[in-house]
């Protein structure tokens, strides 16, 4: 907890100019945001959540496949961390694209059974990013992933004559216990300690 807050410190220190031209611009605005209470991301409330979505406009279209998949993974990661923080689970996914051209479109799929974790979300996200740059591959100007169709983590579950294992759709007991570790880590070394799935672009000494 004494970690967390000295890093909470020093960032309110070093002031939001600075922050960004360390993490860069996206990175730097989101952290001086969340260290200051404010939060970007979307939830519809009327008693539980009925989704959360997160999403992106970048400062120039993006065109680059592999830079989209960065910043969905990144995307995955603030929505699923919401997801747990709610002691929620969900079991569509959507992905959505606004084009450079101001076209918007989206690509859902819902499982099996529900889930948490960033690896069992991220699978089914970039399969639903492939096939809007498949559809149309042009320049994007924002990106956005959204969890919906949620469920309580201790709400009762629907009862199917399929195996477990089929039910569980594409998450194992070990991805739902990998995230809540990394969650942990979290609350104790900051949000951006550690980052899933990609190599940090910036670092601060």
């Amino acid at each position: 907890m004494g970690s967390t807050l000295s890093i909470h410190a020093d960032a309110l220190a070093a002031g939001q100019a600075n922050l960004r031209t360390w993490l860069g611009e996206r990175e730097g605005s989101w952290l001086w945001d969340r260290i200051r209470g404010i939060d970007s991301a979307v939830v519809v409330s009327g008693g539980d959540a009925k989704s959360i979505s997160r999403d992106e406009t970048f400062p120039v279209d993006i065109d680059d496949d592999e830079l989209l998949k960065g910043e969905l993974i990144r995307l995955v990661d603030r929505a699923a961390g919401d997801l747990r923080e709610d002691e929620l689970l969900a079991r569509t996914v959507t992905v959505r694209v606004r084009d450079h051209d101001f076209t918007d479109r989206q690509a859902s799929r819902t499982l099996e059974g529900p889930v948490l974790s960033d690896r069992a979300i991220l699978r089914v996200a970039r399969e639903l990013l492939a096939r809007l740059r498949k559809a149309r591959p042009v320049p994007a100007r924002l990106l956005g992933v959204g969890l919906s169709n949620l469920v309580r983590e201790d709400g009762p579950t629907q009862l199917s004559l399929l195996p477990r294992a089929e039910v569980t759709g594409p998450e194992s007991e070990k991805d739902r216990a990998v995230a809540r570790v990394v969650d942990k880590l979290r609350e104790k070394l900051g949000d951006e300690a550690i980052a899933l799935g990609r190599k940090p672009t910036h670092r601060r000494r």
